[in-house]
Order: C-alpha cells, then structure tokens, then sequence
C-alpha cells in the first residue's frame, strides 16, 4: 500500500491539515475490506500503472487520479447505488479538503469523470471508427483494460468478479454476465482511445465471446 500512498498524497496535496491523512485512512480500509476479491489495492495499483503509461497525454493529471481513488472507493455489488455514493463521498472529502476546493476546477473534472464512470459509455464508444483522446476516454479505458488482457488474466479476473457476486445462485450470476458481455459486444468500440483499440480491442473481444460461450455451455 505504500506506492498507493505516494499517489494519494500526490493527488491531495492541496488538502489542508489532517484531511488527507483521515482519508487515507478510509480509502486504505475500504480497499481491503472483505469480499472485495478483484476491487482491492491491486485492482488501483494497476489502474495506477495504466496513469503513469499514459499520464502524459492527460490534460489534467490530478483529476484522473482522485478518480481512480473515489470511483470504487464504496463497492457493493448487491447495491446499486454505490456510483452515487462515490460521488458524494468524493464531494464530502473536497468539502472538508479546503475554502473553495468543492468548487474548484479540480473538483468540477473529478466529479464528470465519476459521472461517467456511471455508464463507461461516451460518443467515441458508440460512434462506428470513432475515438477520443480527453481524460475521459483514458479515464474509462484505464477501467476496462483487464477486458482486453491476455488470457491468463483474464481468466483470473472473471473468477475473482463471480466471487464478488457470491451472493447469487450461479445460474443468475451466469445470466447476469451474458447480458453484460453481450451489451458490451454490442457497442462500435469497446474502448475510446486510439491506443487501447489498437492494443487491447481484438483482444478483448474474443475474451468476452469465449466467456460467454463458456457460461453458456
């Protein structure tokens, strides 16, 4: 966890006082809490592998790592409200963080990167041959890049996922994962960014339809 520290004390150093240090304390905790078997600590670190590759094609840096600290930051599978709640969470903490911070620019990108992490959907996604090279579209490819991994690990990420949906019956977990995969399958492009189509797409495509027929068969 200390390389994840680094980064959050990177990411809050406008924080006054004791702030950052309490909420480090919250995030460091939420990350390892039971049952979070793929949205743990090594689920950010490598989220935080995938900024530094492409940080320097972000026009703001800092926004995209206080999202990727708060867009999982409360993770309940059995809920469907968590996205709204890391949202009010991230605003609670730029609230307490300093005068002005909760309407600052910084808090204005962290908080439309969060809102779209809600659908993982932009118009570079949908639009046949399109693309995007906004924070955004980094942003949300940096959180489906397991889909195109090799795999292996992808393999190790549709196992560690179903156990953090232990509470279904499998068959209604299988269901749920088909319609998941197929809407993905569905969609002109997986991922937004030059980069990660030409990377990652191919990849990911075929992941997702063996998946499917696995859960099917």
């Amino acid at each position: 966890m200390d390389d994840l520290r680094t980064e959050w004390d990177a990411a809050t150093n406008f924080s006054e006082g004791d702030v950052s240090e309490r909420w480090w304390s919250t995030i460091s905790r939420q990350y390892t809490e039971e049952g979070r078997v793929y949205h743990g600590h090594t689920y950010l670190a490598q989220m935080f592998s995938l900024y530094h590759q492409y940080q320097e094609k972000l026009t703001n840096a800092q926004a995209v790592a206080m999202a990727i600290f708060f867009h999982k930051l409360e993770y309940n599978p059995r809920s469907g409200d968590s996205d709204t709640k890391n949202l009010e969470r991230f605003e609670e903490f730029m609230a307490e963080a300093g005068e002005g911070q909760q309407e600052s620019a910084l808090a204005t990108a962290v908080k439309s990167l969060l809102e779209a992490s809600v659908s993982n959907l932009t118009e570079a996604h949908m639009m046949e041959g399109g693309s995007g090279a906004d924070d955004v579209h980094y942003f949300l490819d940096f959180t489906m890049a397991v889909l195109g991994a090799p795999v292996v690990e992808y393999d190790q990420y549709t196992t560690k996922i179903q156990a953090e949906y232990i509470h279904l019956p499998t068959t209604a977990y299988n269901q749920l994962r088909v319609k998941i995969l197929k809407s993905l399958l569905l969609m002109p492009n997986i991922y937004a960014t030059r980069e990660f189509q030409k990377e990652r797409e191919k990849t990911a495509r075929e992941n997702l339809q063996r998946e499917i027929d696995n859960l099917q068969a």
